[in-house]
């Protein structure tokens, strides 16, 4: 399947690789702003085509499938006009501001029948599924623990007065939309819609969030979700039940190493050596190449719940967009 991408940032950077690793893509054509960066991330690459206008790639027959993977805040209008245009989608997190409007982007994939993704790497991961099958293993679930602060290259040009999107709600960036999403895309692809949703921010100056506390109820158990573009921490995940733990590590986001501890047991640990992408991309194309939509759609549930808890999240802080 040909794609087309949108965006000629880090993230593209990391994700083209991976397309290329995969039978089942071929990058075909790069959308930038600027003709010039696109035009050297295409010579990088070696990606044929270079456009600075959306409608002119959408108009390209070539095109199958838009990797997009713009700024947080134009991702619902870029995934909606490539679905109207017919293409396939895999966008990046966060897959779009408001749950009304996952809705409406779900929607139109399914009457169109389309495939639509959200570019997140934890559902795709194998140690994903090696955490679900010992859930049971750990009795009652107690506590779910969530830690992922990452130090971002931008938090010095937020405190120098010039914030990114990345930090500035006015593109739905801050740290619970950027990085503390991974923790509840673990949580909610496990456990679904939490009972109570509430979010403890650091707010700068500017009112974006740079770090911040999500804590999530549900029967039996409570889920606290820590994320940090201001600093940075031992990340990881455990699982806490009567009988014992789940531990993950380095990230949410990357599931390298998951040891699984029960009272009276040997542990298990198992490693995986590959970068999370390679996992994420590899198992799209499995499912493009299968014809899985019914797989696409059932992801596409985690997808709109986690939508829904981030805007109840922010609903909590008293901070909208």
């Amino acid at each position: 399947m040909k794609i087309g991408i949108i965006g000629t940032g880090s993230i593209s950077k990391s994700m083209i690789p991976e397309f290329q690793r995969c039978d089942a893509f071929h990058c075909a054509a790069i959308l930038s702003r600027k003709e010039e960066t696109g035009r050297a991330m295409a010579e990088q690459f070696g990606i044929e085509k270079v456009y600075t206008v959306l409608e002119d790639m959408l108009a390209d027959p070539d095109i199958e499938l838009v990797y997009v993977a713009s700024p947080n805040s134009i991702h619902y209008r870029q995934t909606k006009a490539c679905l109207l245009a017919g293409k396939h989608v895999l966008c990046e997190k966060p897959f779009a501001p408001t749950a009304e409007e996952a809705r409406e982007l779900i929607a139109l994939a399914k009457e169109k029948h389309l495939f639509l993704f959200e570019a997140i790497t934890t559902a795709h991961h194998p140690h994903y599924a090696l955490v679900r099958q010992h859930l049971d293993a750990l009795g009652a679930l107690k506590l779910v623990l969530c830690t992922f602060c990452q130090f971002s290259s931008r938090y010095p040009a937020l405190l120098a007065g010039k914030p990114s999107p990345v930090l500035d709600h006015a593109y739905a960036g801050g740290a619970l939309m950027d990085i503390n999403l991974y923790n509840i895309h673990f949580a909610a692809g496990l456990f679904g819609e939490p009972e109570q949703v509430q979010y403890y921010p650091n707010l700068y100056e500017t009112g974006v969030d740079t770090s911040g506390v999500l804590v999530m109820q549900y029967p039996g158990f409570l889920c606290q979700c820590v994320g940090a573009k201001d600093s940075a921490a031992q990340n990881g995940v455990q699982i806490i039940g009567e009988k014992g733990c789940i531990h993950v590590t380095p990230s949410a986001s990357n599931l390298l190493e998951v040891t699984v501890s029960i009272r009276g047991q040997e542990s298990i640990t198992a490693s995986l050596p590959e970068n999370p992408w390679y996992y994420e991309v590899q198992d799209i194309g499995r499912m493009i190449a299968a014809g899985d939509y019914d797989g696409c759609y059932a992801a596409l549930e985690t997808t709109q719940t986690v939508v829904s808890i981030l805007e109840r999240a922010r609903k909590s802080a008293g901070f909208s967009f």
